[in-house]
Order: structure tokens, then sequence, then C-alpha cells
């Protein structure tokens, strides 16, 4: 299917938009689609001046006032109250997560793989917004799926051993082998914070317009972004 882009079915916040911007879209924009040339050459959306990260796989979270044209080192999530940028984040089957308060006054974006996740990227994002009480909204884009991951025991052990809850979004595939649901783990972990949650529900192994290192060990990146209008 040639679509351009997706996005949350509802809005996160008060004049929050979000999306994630698919290899159609890249094509139809003669646009080179690889993690460096999208750093480098992709730098506005409709204008919007795009703040990227150099991920690391880590749970640094840096909070920008204003856009600067280099991406934020070492760093794997970004949050704003600014309304002239967007946030991005850049992914080929590790999660891009969207998160902004409901009255839209803070919004966030979060690049968040297995290790993220295990090293508590998420929880690092909520902590980094303000404590007013605010609700917390979040969508969870393209990323692959269950039955696409499959990980060894060592893994499992892990991640049971950091959390019991982890092991409900575990399956066994056999001896020593397993299928790990990334976006599941990452809904019980903002569900327990009592973030609503929505999901894409696109795998980015199986769909033809996503990217997929596991896959291809591609250097092609989707492009996830959120912004604030005024």
């Amino acid at each position: 299917m040639d679509v351009d882009f997706y996005k949350p079915k509802t809005s996160l916040g008060t004049n929050i938009h979000c999306l994630t911007l698919t290899d159609s879209f890249f094509r139809k924009n003669k646009i080179d689609s690889t993690k460096r040339s999208l750093l480098k050459n992709f730098l506005t959306f409709n204008g919007i001046p795009i703040q990227y990260m150099d991920q690391v796989h880590g749970r640094s979270i840096e909070k920008v006032d204003c856009h600067t044209t280099f991406a934020k080192p070492e760093t794997d999530g970004l949050l704003s109250s600014s309304f002239d940028l967007a946030l991005g984040v850049l992914s080929a089957d590790c999660m891009p997560i969207a998160i902004s308060k409901k009255d839209g006054n803070e919004f966030a974006v979060v690049h968040a793989g297995w290790k993220g996740l295990f090293n508590g990227v998420i929880e690092a994002c909520l902590d980094a917004f303000s404590s007013d009480g605010s609700k917390l909204n979040a969508w969870i884009g393209p990323s692959i799926s269950k039955k696409n991951y499959e990980v060894d025991q060592e893994f499992y052990d892990a991640f049971s051993a950091k959390d019991m809850k982890s092991k409900s979004n575990f399956s066994t595939q056999g001896l020593n082998k397993w299928c790990f649901d990334l976006q599941g783990e990452a809904t019980r972990i903002l569900s327990d914070f009592g973030v609503d949650v929505q999901n894409s529900d696109i795998c980015t192994y199986d769909s033809e317009i996503m990217y997929s290192f596991r896959k291809k060990e591609t250097e092609k990146r989707i492009v996830t972004i959120i912004w604030r209008n005024e």
C-alpha cells in the first residue's frame, strides 16, 4: 500500500501533530532516506525545522528550547514546549515513541529499542516532563513486531530479572529461544505510569514501505516527527 505517512488516530494533545514518514514519501519526493543523508539534508518538514538526535540506545533526554542544525549528541529522547520546531527520531525496527501532555504544553519523542527499554529511556522521558498533574498521551510508531523479533535466553533472563512483569511480553520458541514484544513492553511501561497509549500496530519487518535493519541491515530510516502549532 502506497502510504506517505502514518499518524495517531487521535491527537496526542491540543495543537500537537505527529506522523511517521514512510519509504513512499521519500521516493515521491526524491529524498535519500539513508541515515547520514537525512541528518544532513532532510532538515525541515512543511517549513518546520526538525531537531534530530545522535541516537546511541541510551536513556539520555534533552530539553530543547530552540532548534539547532546539529543532532543532539548521545541522546535518545527530546522534550520541548516550543512552537517553532519539530522533534525527530530515526528508526528501522526500534520504536519511535511520541509523547505529549493532553494540553499540548510539552511534547517529546523517544528512540527505544531493547537497550533503551532495559536502560529506562521511557521512564527518563516521563520524568523530564514538568510535574503539574497534566495527563500524558503516547503513540508507538511503526517498529518490529513480536513474531519477527527472536531473542535468546540471556536476553529473557535479563529482562525478567529486572522486572518480572516483562515476562508477559515474551513467548517461548523452543530451547533457549524467545520472541519479544517491544511494543507490548513499551505499552506496559507507559501504562504503569498512567499514560494513555495508542499503537500504530505496524511491523517494520513485514511492511513494504518501512525499513528493517534486522531484515536487510539497511542504512535507510523512517522519520517520526512531533510538533506544536500556535
